[in-house]
């Protein structure tokens, strides 16, 4: 049996596993860490999560181009590399993409500005029972889980 799981990169990133018939099975936050100045994501932790489940397919989405700041560009690929060479140190089967990619099959139609709320729009409409809520104090759907699990069901629809 396949399980599929996408990856939403970045700090406030999250993993999402779909079974072979694309319902959500596990989520979870990107693992981070503080290293005393800043927060970067936790290999180690990734690593265990990535190798928990057996026969996974992981489609990790690579690091925007473009940002509105300098630092938020520097965090979004640092955040990046460890992600990659975390896939890469644990051997699991992966493919990235890139959010263009994804959400042309996903959100198809939806302009630069539009695909937050697409997203969670189409993953309302897929997953009607998923609140995306972080903790039962969340107030606002988890974006990174929205992103992961839309990331996952691109895969398993193309059965990358």
């Amino acid at each position: 049996m396949s399980i599929y799981l996408g990856i939403d990169n970045g700090l406030a990133g999250g993993l999402v596993w779909l079974n072979i018939s694309g319902e959500i099975i596990r989520k979870e936050v990107m693992p981070v860490r503080d290293n005393g100045k800043n927060r970067l994501v936790d290999a180690r932790t990734l690593a265990k999560l990535l190798t928990a489940e057996p026969s996974v397919r992981v489609v990790a989405e690579i690091a925007a181009k473009f940002s509105p700041g300098k630092m938020a560009l520097c965090s979004t690929w640092h955040s990046w590399g460890i992600v990659q060479a975390t896939l890469e140190l644990t051997q699991v089967r992966w493919e990235p993409v890139d959010a263009q990619r994804w959400q042309k099959i996903m959100l198809p139609g939806r302009k630069t500005g539009e695909t937050k709320a697409a997203a969670l729009e189409t993953a309302r409409r897929l997953w009607p029972s998923e609140t995306f809520l972080a903790t039962g104090r969340s107030c606002k759907p988890h974006d990174g889980w929205i992103d992961a699990a839309l990331i996952a069901e691109y895969a398993r629809r193309g059965n990358l």
